[in-house]
């Protein structure tokens, strides 16, 4: 009987332990490819690209013709900051900010995208790098909403995935999608802009209906 006592105590504890090794362990997510801003929007001094620009509507009251998007900097207290402009020589009373998807000028550093909401070329002089913000850090996370405030417009920044999309009959493959949603008192814009590894933007569907396709 003792025997037997023993040899159930034994099993009961190998049951114990079995049950224990067995419970459900939790699911480690698998972590999707690192996706670096810097890769899908290089930024070089005097690089430019030509675009077709188009109208889905006749709200944008921009340039109706083909457009050029030239890549420039300026070193502001030893801080080299870019931005974009149409013409390779243009004044101080030009108007940069509405040339990039981001309404401002810029700076990588570590990875991370540094911005500020200038928008006259003078403006620029002036700015103040340590009054710039991280609008996105070094590794991107599809899905996550970026966000960005400046006096009554909040902005929203989403990186959705990757398309194969078409410019004008020309095809982009693993193109990385971005949505920016504007928030205004009284209205509400979305822009639709698409990154080509390497390259940049390669496509460009403004909320005020004004498309933009390169060359």
């Amino acid at each position: 009987m003792t025997e037997l006592k023993k040899g159930t105590g034994f099993l009961l504890i190998l049951c114990v332990l079995i049950a224990c090794n067995q419970q459900e362990r939790p699911v480690v997510a698998e972590e999707g490819p690192v996706i670096v801003f810097e890769d899908y929007f290089p930024l070089k001094n005097g690089k430019g690209e030509e675009f077709y620009i188009s109208h889905i509507t006749e709200k944008d009251t921009l340039v109706k013709e083909n457009d050029s998007s030239i890549c420039k900097s300026a070193f502001v207290k030893d801080r080299e900051i870019f931005y974009f402009d149409n013409a390779m020589k243009s004044s101080d009373t030009t108007i940069i900010g509405s040339s990039v998807f981001c309404d401002g000028v810029f700076y990588f550093d570590r990875g991370n995208f540094w911005f500020s909401p200038v928008f006259w070329k003078y403006e620029l002089k002036k700015a103040n790098p340590g009054y710039f913000e991280v609008l996105f850090p070094r590794s991107l996370k599809l899905g996550s909403v970026y966000k960005y405030k400046n006096g009554e417009e909040v902005r929203k920044y989403k990186f959705t995935g990757f398309e194969t999309i078409k410019a004008k009959g020309k095809e982009f493959s693993e193109c990385l999608k971005l949505t920016v949603t504007q928030d205004w008192i009284t209205a509400q814009y979305t822009d639709t802009v698409w990154f080509r590894k390497g390259r940049g933007v390669v496509k460009w569907h403004r909320g005020t209906g004004r498309l933009e396709e390169i060359k």
